[in-house]
């Protein structure tokens, strides 16, 4: 009976510890990569729901409590005439921001830092590349609102933005 408990609290413990978990940056870059079938299943078997489209962005929304990981596809008409897709996690933890920052500056070279104001809005960006992507990372705060916004992007070094 004793082993019996034992083993339920320890395989308790792993799931919990699995299911707290989001995604690395290794991961995020991994995904651009992925067909769309395939970036869903991944994301599904990490708890992550569909939550909307974004048709202007050519963008597939899917969420898990407070943190959104998309899926976007362009297509540069213009000069490289290439199919890119880029990936976006969106979040409102800090830590969990500042942990895939770590991750980011640690695999590629800084390139610079935007501070942008708005009327409602502010955010810093800080850009990082190599010699295949970009990164994009966003620290977003509204006048009225006293909790930031922080999102991810990972695109293809070709791809206009």
């Amino acid at each position: 009976m004793k082993k019996i408990l034992l083993f339920l609290l320890v395989s308790f413990s792993f799931s919990s510890i699995s299911f707290g978990q989001d995604f690395s940056f290794d991961e995020l870059v991994k995904m651009r990569s992925y067909t769309y079938p395939a970036f869903e299943t991944y994301v599904h078997e990490k708890g992550y729901k569909l939550n909307h489209l974004e048709y202007n962005e050519r963008c597939t929304v899917f969420r898990n409590g407070n943190n959104v990981v998309s899926y976007c596809h362009y297509y540069d008409d213009g000069y490289s005439y290439h199919n890119h897709v880029a990936i976006k996690f969106e979040t409102s933890s800090k830590a969990e921001y500042e942990r895939l920052k770590t991750q980011v500056a640690s695999q590629l070279q800084y390139y610079k830092t935007k501070l942008r104001r708005f009327t409602n809005q502010h955010y810093l960006e800080h850009i990082y590349v190599n010699d295949a992507i970009s990164v994009h990372l966003y620290d977003i705060s509204y006048r009225d609102d006293d909790k930031p916004y922080y999102q991810i992007e990972i695109f293809s070094v070709y791809a206009a933005y």
